[in-house]
């Protein structure tokens, strides 16, 4: 993904997210906190709010591969990189 494709998918994410908050907001003034459409659309917004907010911390700079993880007899595992922190 380009810093172009980015910031249009960041632009497009705004813009539902924007429609979003409108529609919650309007739910908000004429139904009960309590009816299951209100409570979706809060959901929903919520989950628009929190993609537009990775979308604008994401980087595109290659990240560190990462140790794969290692098992151990009896089946347990180990985050290598945890462990050598």
């Amino acid at each position: 993904m380009s810093e172009d494709e980015r910031l249009e998918i960041l632009s497009t994410t705004a813009v539902a997210h924007a429609g979003l908050d409108e529609i919650a907001f309007r739910l908000r003034q004429r139904l009960p906190a309590k009816v299951a459409a209100l409570k979706a659309a809060v959901k929903a917004e919520q989950a628009a709010f929190r993609l537009k907010r990775e979308l604008e911390q994401f980087s595109l700079a290659d990240p560190e591969p990462e140790a794969p993880a290692q098992i151990f007899r009896g089946g347990k595992v180990a985050d290598i990189n945890r462990l050598r922190r």
